[in-house]
């Protein structure tokens, strides 16, 4: 889960009387538990930020609306290019425009889908009394990008997909998680909600996270940034960068070590990213 929507359950939300519990990703067991009662709300990330772990919307949305929940998925990593929430179940989907949506990392904005009744009578209220709202200008500039994100974010999954499988063949990296790697513990629920495996990378190296650092300083073409969606492809060490404000227990339970990179596919040429982490990893 992303560090900050993990700050709001966990610490903002329970300061309003707000309970909560965490759920782990596919555990359908778990699920079964956590919503044998009733609920107000469901929040899922699928993939979730940074290790691509996967929930079965269809098989959750089911069961939180037998006891009343609203089913929210952060559909971020997978873009609405991939995956649909909606379609499977899911009663409001939320993104953070910033990444596949504008592509180049150029405004601050995020999106929220849901039905005539959700956007009209419970959201629309609340923003125009509290006042969040984007510019003009952003907003145009979201619209344009619009035009190309299909075209974008196949182009950069295609990408994706070809270096999740050469990551796999390196003795460096201990493990890949990517969404469209068989090997995926969650292969079969992907090929049911997902069009491709999505843009972004998990890997865990063998060694420390010197070793990590020295992997990504020696990176030419792939630049050191914490954006992800982007045309450009970035790299970030979610420990240190993404997921810092939480404490190194919170980062062990979601697998987040300190040899743990987050790689987010862009649209450069295959064979010059290739070459790009082929040499930093020989260095």
């Amino acid at each position: 889960m992303f560090s900050s929507c993990h700050v709001v359950i966990t610490e903002i939300l329970p300061k309003w009387g707000v309970t909560y519990e965490l759920v782990k990703a596919n555990d359908k067991a778990a699920w079964e538990k956590a919503l044998s009662k009733p609920t107000k709300a469901v929040f899922i990330e699928t993939p979730s930020n940074p290790l691509m772990e996967i929930v079965d919307i269809r098989f959750v949305s089911d069961l939180a609306h037998k006891v009343g929940a609203t089913v929210i998925v952060d559909n971020v990593m997978a873009s609405p290019v991939l995956q649909k929430p909606l379609e499977l179940g899911a009663d409001v989907v939320m993104y953070s425009a910033t990444k596949h949506i504008d592509g180049q990392g150029r405004v601050l904005a995020g999106a929220l889908l849901g039905s005539f009744e959700y956007i009209y009578e419970k959201l629309i209220p609340f923003t125009r009394h509290t006042g969040p709202s984007l510019s003009a200008f952003n907003a145009w500039v979201l619209v344009k990008s619009l035009e190309t994100m299909d075209l974008r974010v196949t182009r950069m999954a295609e990408n994706a997909q070809t270096i999740a499988e050469f990551l796999e063949t390196r003795k460096e990296i201990k493990s890949v998680r990517y969404p469209g790697l068989p090997s995926h513990p969650d292969h079969e629920v992907i090929k049911k909600q997902m069009k491709a495996g999505g843009t972004t990378i998990g890997i865990e190296f063998t060694g420390t996270q010197k070793d990590a650092f020295r992997f990504m300083d020696s990176l030419r073409i792939i630049d050191i940034s914490n954006n992800l969606g982007d045309s450009k492809s970035l790299i970030t060490h979610p420990a240190s960068t993404t997921h810092r404000r939480l404490s190194p227990d919170v980062q062990a339970e979601m697998g987040i070590t300190p040899s743990v990179l987050r790689l987010s596919v862009g649209l450069e040429h295959i064979d010059d990213l290739i070459k790009d982490l082929a040499q930093a990893l020989n260095s």
